[in-house]
């Protein structure tokens, strides 16, 4: 198949506003943020203002922003949400009359979706919500005659009789049904461990009729995901010109500085757990632990790429090269991966540098014409070994290929799939990556090509699961998600384990000693 390139597109710069609109903005979020402290008898502190700042200018401006926010345990995240989220929910329907040309679309009410991984963590937010609306303070303000509303409700939902506002509770669960509703923002809890694809399929899509902002919250874990990501872009994005900010974080010390009650507390799950412990650097000094859950950083794939290489390399005769191959299963694709082996310099382990020199990848195609795909895809190359992932069809496609290809003089080997035989590959390939002995091309344009963009996506994506003493690699239990690249890389690296030059093991000989001659 041929290699097509994508080419990314730049970010877009939120549009530039007229000094009055700027004055408008500006002189609203002033007024929420005061009703805000008014409201909730507590006020914000200075690392939750600009958060909270962010909210409301961004449902003011209909940006369709997604505003991220990393803050350590039990520092008020929710609490700030839920309090900027009351206000603007008492004061732009009434605002909306006073200014219908800004701000009209609220005059029917302003309408959220709160959504955390399980029901139990959404009820959190949700009832944090609630009782900000529903306290005796909360209470005298909606009765005061200027605003004059009444909450009503259920487990689940509470509506703002007069002005219409309201608040729906649900999961980002893969097995709730959520796709109905439309919102002016959404809240994601513990965003961290949302379904990937639930919100990206499910819950964005629901602000889209009214240019909503999507708001996430939640603290670091051992794997990327949706949060991972959107925190990244709104880092990247910040980098730009002309760019609001939309990530926010706090960790500990910055919370400390404005409570010493957390301070003390801190500093007693420090002692008790560790400073460098994982639960302590994920829940307080806002560290991905990315190394412990997943099987590689995009750190150490940029840093094993070889960007002076611009080009695949689809011939190679010199010296005998290595093969992986990873048969389709069901929503998969197959891959195979050509590995040069630098087979006359091992290093001092006896471990030899092996490259990648090119991928194919087919998609959509019954095995008769995989094979002579395969075949032709391999001819140009002086082959020592092919490795195949004896899972499922597996098995019988190594028979096949071995009469395919025994003019090519090689050996067609099936790779076992259980889960020892699986672990010492990964190990292997992991030992090859951590010693610097594994690169591939990453010039320019091979970084464009669909396929390189493919193995690093997947590279980079790919999960840990430890079994008892066996380490396997699997892709995210995601929609859309896949290894396939991966274990074709790492059944191509496992024809050179049982290769490696021997170690020499150096013993003193009793009857020999430096004196004698």
């Amino acid at each position: 198949m041929a290699d097509q390139t994508d080419e990314t597109p730049e970010y877009i710069e939120d549009a530039p506003l007229t000094e009055a609109d700027a004055e408008f903005v500006q002189r609203m979020t002033d007024v929420i943020l005061v009703f805000t402290d008014v409201l909730t008898e507590h006020p914000l502190r200075p690392y939750q203002k600009p958060f909270a700042r962010r909210i409301i200018e961004s449902v003011l401006l209909e940006d369709a922003d997604e505003i991220t926010a990393l803050f350590s345990r039990q520092s008020g995240k929710s609490e700030t949400v839920c309090n900027t989220i009351a206000s603007l929910m008492i004061l732009l329907p009434r605002l909306a009359k006073i200014y219908p040309d800004k701000l009209g679309k609220f005059k029917e009410g302003f309408w959220v979706g709160i959504f955390a991984p399980v029901e139990g963590q959404a009820e959190t937010l949700f009832g944090r919500l609630v009782s900000r609306l529903t306290s005796d303070h909360a209470t005298a303000i909606l009765q005061d005659p200027e605003i004059d509303d009444v909450i009503s409700g259920k487990s689940r939902r509470i509506v703002f009789q007069k002005c219409g506002s309201r608040a729906l509770m649900m999961t980002a669960n893969p097995r709730a049904k959520i796709e109905s509703q439309s919102f002016h923002a959404v809240l994601i809890d513990e965003a961290q461990d949302c379904d990937d694809y639930v919100v990206s399929k499910s819950i964005h899509p629901m602000v889209a009729a009214y240019a909503g902002t999507i708001v996430k919250t939640g603290t670091p874990t051992t794997r990327k995901g949706d949060f991972y990501r959107a925190i990244q872009l709104n880092k990247r994005k910040q980098l730009q010109r002309g760019v609001r900010q939309c990530h926010f974080e706090a960790d500990w010390k910055e919370v400390a500085k404005y409570n010493p009650l957390y301070r003390k507390s801190v500093l007693k799950d420090m002692e008790r757990m560790g400073e460098d412990s994982d639960e302590f650097q994920m829940s307080y000094n806002l560290k991905w632990l990315l190394e412990r859950g997943m099987f590689t950083t995009s750190t150490r794939l940029d840093e094993l790429g070889d960007t002076s290489m611009q080009e695949l390399v689809k011939a190679y005769n010199r010296s005998p090269v290595v093969v992986g191959i990873d048969p389709a299963r069901s929503q998969d694709a197959t891959v195979v991966t050509v590995v040069f082996v630098d087979w006359d310099r091992p290093d001092e382990f006896g471990f030899y540098h092996h490259r990648i020199l090119n991928w194919m990848e087919l998609v959509g195609m019954d095995w008769e014409e995989q094979y002579f795909q395969i075949q032709r895809f391999l001819d140009p190359y002086n082959i020592l070994a092919v490795g195949v992932d004896a899972q499922g069809v597996g098995d019988a496609v190594a028979q096949r290929l071995a009469i395919i290809l025994r003019n090519k003089n090689c050996e067609v080997v099936p790779m076992k799939s259980n889960s020892p035989d699986q672990s010492k590959r990964w190990k292997h390939l992991m030992t090859l990556m951590d010693r610097g002995m594994i690169g591939w091309p990453a010039g320019a344009k091979v970084r464009r090509l669909r396929t390189f963009k493919r193995f690093y996506e997947q590279m980079e994506s790919a999960e840990k699961i430890f079994q008892g003493p066996n380490i396997l690699i699997r892709a995210p239990e995601e929609a859309y998600a896949h290894d396939d690249f991966v274990d074709s890389l790492a059944i191509a690296c496992a024809l050179t384990s049982d290769l490696s030059v021997p170690e020499v093991e150096q013993v003193t000989n009793p009857f020999f000693t430096r004196g004698s001659r």
